[in-house]
């Protein structure tokens, strides 16, 4: 091969060589330069992500699409769409008045409005009848603890007046049969339950059957247990010297 051949052989490798690698930066710059965001494609994709219910992507990708389309009444109600999905009325509301406002013709606006209206109406109402019900069920149970406490109290005085007409009647028999035992029980149940005035006015009907010396000398026969003895015998000598100090 001529030394003109072999030139010419040199200058076809390097002119294809050179096509091949600038096929190739056409190529990687193509794949560089970022994919045009038109109205329709944000539009589907955000659909998409509604129908799937990844609502937060769909508000994204609508309010990007809205900075490069801010007169589309599409973008607006699908992004009311998104918010109501999200149980967002408020801005829900916010993005349909968007759409009429650009187009009051906007049919997913003006009959999502509508159901958002009906949404609003049945939470207020549900939300009264639950205050309602609340209302009515915290009135029942303050009736309730009110009757119970004017029974428990009703209650409470009957057995307090029905347990001193039983233990006044029963000393009265037991002092009239001389009964000393039994009556002496009937006091120190008095001292055991703290029912003071009780204790006092069965003293009283004591020492109104028999002297001081007398009451004395039974306490001390037939009460048993000594700090009950002395507890009696102070208690009786205290009303017979308020009774002197009467009389």
């Amino acid at each position: 091969m001529s030394k003109v051949e072999n030139f010419l052989c040199a200058v076809c490798f390097i002119l294809t060589l050179t096509f091949f690698i600038g096929i190739s930066e056409s190529r990687a710059v193509a794949q560089e330069k970022p994919a045009v965001v038109t109205e329709i494609s944000s539009g589907n994709t955000a659909q998409e992500f509604i129908d799937n219910g990844q609502y937060d992507l769909a508000v994204s990708t609508l309010k990007d699409g809205l900075q490069l389309y801010p007169k589309s009444d599409w973008l607006y109600s699908l992004l009311g769409r998104a918010y109501f999905k999200m149980g967002d009325l408020e801005s829900a509301e916010a993005q349909f008045r968007h759409a009429l406002e650009i187009n009051k013709n906007n049919p997913v606006a003006k009959r999502l409005i509508v159901d958002m209206r009906k949404t609003q109406d049945l939470l207020k109402d549900r939300d009264f009848s639950e205050w309602v019900g609340i209302a009515k069920e915290k009135a029942a149970d303050l009736a309730t603890l009110v009757i119970g406490v004017w029974l428990g109290m009703l209650l409470s005085s009957i057995s307090g007046k029905v347990y001193s007409y039983f233990v006044s009647t029963s000393f009265r028999k037991a002092l009239r049969k001389k009964d000393y035992e039994y009556a002496t029980d009937i006091l120190e149940d008095l001292v055991v339950d703290r029912k003071k005035a009780e204790l006092r006015k069965r003293l009283s009907e004591f020492l109104h059957e028999l002297n001081l010396e007398e009451a004395k000398g039974l306490i001390l026969e037939y009460v048993d247990d000594q700090e009950m003895k002395d507890k009696l015998i102070h208690f009786i000598v205290q009303i017979h010297k308020k009774s002197k100090i009467c009389s």
